[in-house]
């Protein structure tokens, strides 16, 4: 499902990515670790196409976005790749059913396949009772549990998370870490993490560890 090959990335004198090649197999789940700085948030953020690489080569569901364009990229992006944040970016000014149709709007859905879809997913992440809640009125367990349905609105191949956990409390923690292995398993998505949670970590398919910009 994801292929890299030779991902260099450098931001003034610094090296963020020396040569980075991986694989990963549709369905499987692997968890990028390793300590602040060794450069796994930029090679994330270069797999979700948020950041372009100095070189090398990347393909994602057989298709080289080295080779798209940027409204080519924003299409792609919109169509197979979901995100989860730390931080759920969350919109603040819509309910919790508005921010998981969001994406789907955007990418030509309408208003009655979004609101559909966005509800089948409220009851997935067991939060039916709270769709017309705005984040504000939602705990951090529920507002990262609306961020992982709006990643999955449109049915993306591959879904990225940045520390999904790493602002819960183990609790929180332990429900978004069954809900990602339930999405895998139901909807045979990809997902590729970045964590500092080794709990996490070691409970997936596979870890990689990076180090100075490198896979060890």
């Amino acid at each position: 499902m994801i292929k890299a090959l030779e991902v260099c990335k450098r931001f003034a004198t610094v090296e963020a990515l020396k040569g980075v090649s991986l694989e990963v197999a549709q369905k499987e789940i692997v968890a990028i670790v390793g300590k602040s700085g060794a450069g796994k948030s930029t090679l994330l953020q270069i797999l979700g196409t948020l950041m372009p690489a100095d070189s090398g080569k990347i393909e994602i569901a057989g298709c080289d976005i080295s080779a798209l364009g940027e409204r080519e990229l924003a299409a792609f992006r919109n169509r197979h790749i979901g995100f989860v944040f730390q931080f759920h970016h969350l919109l603040p000014e819509f309910t919790a059913l508005e921010n998981i149709m969001m994406p789907a709007l955007i990418g030509g859905q309408s208003q009655s396949e979004a609101r559909k879809r966005a509800m089948e997913l409220l009851e997935l992440v067991g939060l039916t009772d709270r769709a017309t809640h705005k984040p504000v009125q939602l705990s951090g367990g529920e507002q990262q549990r609306v961020a992982i349905a709006r990643a999955l609105v449109c049915r993306p191949s591959v879904v990225l998370a940045d520390e999904p956990t790493g602002n819960l409390d183990s609790a929180n923690r332990d429900e978004v870490q069954r809900l990602l292995m339930d999405v895998r398993d139901q909807f045979g998505q990809t997902i590729v993490m970045v964590t500092h949670d080794m709990g996490l970590a070691d409970s997936v398919d596979r870890k990689i560890v990076m180090s100075d910009g490198r896979i060890l």
